[in-house]
Order: C-alpha cells, then structure tokens, then sequence
C-alpha cells in the first residue's frame, strides 16, 4: 500500500463509489464519503485515501489507479487540491503522490498526458517525481511532448485543406502561443532543473531527461 498512514480494509463497494466520484468530479459526495468511511473504520482520512486502490486484475478490467489518478487525467484541480490536502505531510510526501497503476503510469504522467498545466503543477508541488518512468520507459514530460506532436499533426491536416488557415497560420507564425502541452513540458524539465541544482551545485547542467524524439505506439492512456 502506497501510503503512511496505515492501510484499511475497504469492501469492493466502497472503492468502487470513491473511484467513481473522483472521477466525475463529484466532489461532495468524495468528501461525504471520506468523512462518513473515516468515521465508520476510525483512521484519518488519509488512510481512507490511501486505500481505495483499483486493484482489480487488468484482464478484469481494473487499472491500478488510486483516486489522485482521476482528477489528474480529467483536469479537475478542485478534487485533485483536496485530495492532496488530506494526504499532506510536512515532513514526508505521502508515497501515493507517485503511485504507479498497472501500466505504471503516475497521476502525474496522465495529468501531463492530457496537458493539464495546473493539475501538473499541484502534483509537482506536493512532491511528485518527474523522472519517474512508465511501464514504456517514458516519464510525464515525454507524454506531453508527444501529445504535442499529435495536436501538430491535426493541424497540419487541416491546414492542407485551407489556403486562407496556411496563409494565417504563415503570418502569425513568429507571435504563436506556446502551446499546453509545451508549458507542461516546460514546466517538468524547469522543476527538474531547479531540483537538481539544488540537490547538487557541483552537477553539469539538466539534459532535459534526455527525452529523443522517437515515436513509439504504446497505447499509455491506462
């Protein structure tokens, strides 16, 4: 179990109805939940938290994930806050921050798989590992730098079709918005930047996780 605090015994049931409440953005009947399974096995609701793992067998159709996995992906900042509010330790991130699922993905690889700037930014902060890897070898910052490439690639698309969307996109080349996915990426390689000037002054510079450009066709939206 990926938590500090101790590990409850939770009915199938239970999982089940937090699962679903955090990922639909229910967040009223999440905290009622919480608050009433908190009550009813007499442990912190972190504890509660740290427990409802999706633990059915993939071939089952389970995935793995803890709650902190579905606001990540969806972009629900509100849930996601909470949830990292009641696991916050000053002196320790709770180990469920990188919690990996079946296909080792963290809630912060699918945040930055779905460019979900500012759900990438509260994970980092409550202390998420950037650097760790997935069940393909990629960390979050290759995930959304791949989403990158297939939002250019749609735009090319559609931009073959259009003389008026070429001659436009042409002009406004030099004055373009960074895109979403590139701010998450820009965000991940500057915290991993920054922590490791900090952890060791005498280190060369960041290589930027040595992300290369390859593409590979792994299905990681699990």
């Amino acid at each position: 179990m990926a938590s500090t605090q101790p590990a409850v015994s939770l009915s199938f049931e239970a999982i089940d109805d937090l699962i679903y409440s955090a990922r639909v953005g229910d967040l009223h009947s999440l905290q009622t939940d919480i608050a009433n399974l908190s009550h009813e096995h007499n442990c912190p609701a972190a504890s509660i938290v740290g427990s409802a793992i999706d633990s059915e067998d993939e071939s089952e159709g389970g995935t793995g994930a803890c709650l902190l996995h579905w606001p990540a992906a969806n972009g629900n900042i509100e849930i996601l806050q909470y949830l990292l509010e009641i696991l916050h330790n000053p002196a320790q991130p709770s180990p469920l921050i990188n919690h990996r699922n079946h296909s080792g993905n963290t809630p912060l690889h699918w945040a930055a798989l779905n460019t979900h700037l500012e759900c990438v930014k509260a994970l980092v902060e409550a202390g998420a590992d950037v650097n760790i890897k997935n069940g393909a070898g990629h960390d979050a910052a290759f995930l959304a730098e791949r989403s990158e490439w297939g939002t250019a690639a749609e735009a090319d698309d559609t931009q073959e079709n259009s003389d008026e969307a070429t001659a436009t996109a042409a002009s406004s080349a030099d004055g373009r918005p960074i895109s979403k996915a590139m701010q998450v990426v820009e965000c991940l390689l500057t915290y991993d930047r920054d922590t490791n000037q900090g952890q060791d002054a005498d280190a060369g510079p960041s290589n930027g996780n040595g992300h290369d450009m390859e593409v590979n066709g792994a299905n990681e939206a699990n």
